[in-house]
């Protein structure tokens, strides 16, 4: 199997929130997915998404690219987009980047759909 086809992004209709589930690489090679799956969000009207990154086991500077244009994108609609449960080594990738500051991150699917 290729590293490209390493990523799979899974959308949960939730009564305050799409839930996008993101599972395995996000990388220069696979971001398009994810971009693709945030639009088609946004093109169907759901503007508020949250995130779920706990099958999520890495993330490049292309991925986080895309994060902080996904949340643009919500705010821009009206809506909201927060990001959850990151483990311990994408937590990291998030601080270092000083991305923990920019975008609205919780610890569980549960605290993000209780913030909106």
């Amino acid at each position: 199997m290729q590293e490209k086809a390493k990523l799979s992004v899974e959308a949960e209709q939730g009564d305050k929130a799409t839930i996008l589930i993101v599972n395995g690489r996000v990388d220069g090679s696979s971001v398009g997915i994810l971009e693709n799956a945030v639009q088609e969000q946004i093109n169907a009207g759901n503007k508020t998404l949250v995130f779920d990154f706990k099958d999520m086991s890495y993330i490049s500077s292309a991925g986080l690219r895309a994060l902080l244009i996904a949340a643009r994108l919500t705010q821009k609609e009206g809506g909201k987009a927060l990001f959850c449960a990151l483990a311990d080594h994408i937590a990291e990738i998030f601080e270092i980047s000083g991305f923990n500051e920019i975008l609205d991150i919780r610890a569980t699917r549960t605290d993000a759909l209780d913030a909106l």
